[in-house]
């Protein structure tokens, strides 16, 4: 199996996160598991960027290794992490009991939970990248044909 990738730029609104799955859907097989569990955490990270920084549009880059490995990857103009990013997993740090109440801050929790690895790489002053990494044992044969594109750039833009 060969790497494929794919990037797209996107318009920093509402709809990014629906377009941003519909990027991923196009290098995993439906019914995976660990392809619904991508588009979880793609969505937030895409959720958190449209929340959280400025600038016109967000990247999002979708990577399937070799192995099966999937790699998805948000990038925005805001070059740090918001002061909430980590709300309550500073909570519990800090001893206190985790807020149920809470409505936002939670993303980065699901990242630790569900993802093998994840990071964030800043970019100079211009932005930042979010990632994250999941292990995948899926049989990639299953990716419908009319899903398959092998690498490149498609650009996806909100009506």
């Amino acid at each position: 199996m060969s790497r494929h990738r794919l990037v797209a730029r996107l318009r920093r609104d509402r709809r990014a996160p629906s377009h941003a799955r519909r990027v991923l859907a196009r290098l995993t097989p439906t019914g995976c598991a660990v392809a619904d569990t991508a588009a979880l955490l793609l969505s937030e990270a895409v959720s958190n960027a449209v929340l959280h920084s400025d600038g016109a549009d967000i990247t999002v880059a979708v990577t399937r290794e070799a192995g099966g490995t999937i790699v998805g990857a948000v990038f925005d103009t805001e070059p740090r992490m918001g002061p909430g990013a980590r709300v309550t997993h500073l909570r519990q740090a800090e001893g206190a009991e985790s807020d149920v109440c809470l409505e936002s801050g939670r993303g980065l929790d699901l990242m630790d939970m569900l993802a093998s690895s994840w990071g964030v790489s800043p970019v100079g002053g211009r932005g930042k990248w979010v990632w994250f990494q999941l292990e995948a044992t899926c049989d990639w044969e299953a990716v419908p044909a009319s899903n398959r594109r092998h690498g490149g750039q498609m650009s996806v833009a909100s009506p």
